[in-house]
């Protein structure tokens, strides 16, 4: 993918607890790495909160609409309303979720060198966000001819409703198919995978089934296959040379890129980016780990791979693989690692150990 503007305007939020610890030093080496691109810092969270007296002020919003894209730490809570804003509110549809073990990464597979895929999900749709209410407003619908069985709506409880789109379905399909023809070009299979619950759920999965099926027809040269999810699930540890692009829905994509991460050697590892028709924003998989905020200690991987797929993205692809390739090289050495990953290092230690593989 590449979509440079002339000028790139970048903002930056660093999110809640730990992540402004990654995302900073990232941002460093990324001025350095690009120097023409401009990053604006944005307020949020608690210190937007102290200083502004909300966790989402306009000057933030404004920061994220003059910018071309954002570069994002991670929500905690504070700041889910700016999460849920580049996600809803800027209409970024897809998700992207490398999945890739380097040597150094603390696997807890065999044989992890067989793991090299891409995740594309769903970012708009499905359970999320959550549209749910009380039992009993379901009285109407418990009626028709469409339930197979009733729910019981004269107990108490609650319900949620999942919501799927052809236009959205089909936006993730493309998205699938076109990751797949780049890939291919780059010596991958061209091989599109779909998981979904299609055997109990035919009107929605059932019908993302027939639009990815349809999608991979159009495109010459690609192979597809398609599993159950819960299938699909032990492929990605049983078989994972066997995927190539795996597209899911929404909350099935949440649950199983966190599981695909944990093969690799945890969400530390794992960056992800989320793009729509004129914005798009970068954050590591990870959350915003309350538990490390202050101590140092936080993986920086995932965010400087996040920052990788960014530059990547905007056509710096030199600085992109430069980037990558100093924080393969840096776990290759294996003398500067996390804690996470077996090694004593604290997060400024390893950004120095990549800062010097770039020598920055």
């Amino acid at each position: 993918m590449s979509n440079t503007p002339s000028q790139l305007n970048v903002c930056v939020i660093g999110g809640d607890d730990a992540a402004p610890e990654v995302v900073h030093p990232t941002v460093e080496i990324l001025r350095q790495l690009a120097p023409t691109i401009n990053f604006v810092q944005a307020i949020s969270g608690r210190e937007a909160q102290a200083e502004i007296g909300e966790t989402f002020p306009s000057v933030t919003r404004d920061a994220i609409d003059s910018a071309d894209c954002t570069l994002f730490g991670a929500s905690g809570g504070p700041s889910r309303p700016i999460l849920w804003y580049l996600r809803w509110g800027k209409e970024t549809y897809v998700n992207i979720r490398p999945v890739r073990w380097r040597p150094g990464y603390l696997s807890p597979m065999r044989y992890p060198e067989r793991i090299d895929y891409v995740i594309v999900r769903d970012n708009l749709e499905g359970m999320y966000p959550p549209r749910e209410g009380d039992l009993a407003e379901l009285s109407t619908l418990a009626s028709s001819g469409s339930w197979w069985q009733a729910p019981p709506v004269h107990e108490k409880g609650a319900y949620s409703v999942r919501v799927s789109t052809d236009r959205q379905m089909s936006r993730v399909a493309v998205a699938a198919c076109e990751l797949a023809v780049q890939r291919q070009q780059a010596g991958y299979p061209g091989r599109v995978t779909l998981g979904a619950k299609y055997s109990i759920q035919p009107r929605t999965d059932g019908r993302f089934r027939e639009i990815v099926r349809e999608t991979v027809k159009q495109y010459s040269g690609l192979s597809y296959q398609e599993f159950l999810v819960d299938d699909l699930a032990r492929r990605m540890v049983a078989v994972p040379e066997t995927l190539d692009v795996v597209v899911l829905g929404n909350e099935h994509g949440d649950i199983l890129a966190d599981a695909a991460s944990g093969t690799i050697g945890g969400l530390g590892l794992s960056p992800s980016a989320c793009y729509g028709e004129n914005y798009a924003y970068f954050e590591p998989v990870h959350g915003s780990a309350p538990d490390l905020a202050g101590k140092n200690v936080i993986n920086p991987t995932a965010m400087l791979l996040s920052g990788a797929m960014f530059l990547a993205h905007y056509g710096f692809t030199e600085q992109a693989q430069m980037l990558e390739s100093a924080v393969a090289e840096t776990y290759r050495e294996g003398t500067t690692l996390t804690v996470d990953q077996g090694g004593n290092a604290s997060t400024t230690d390893f950004v120095a150990a990549v800062r010097r593989q770039l020598g920055l």
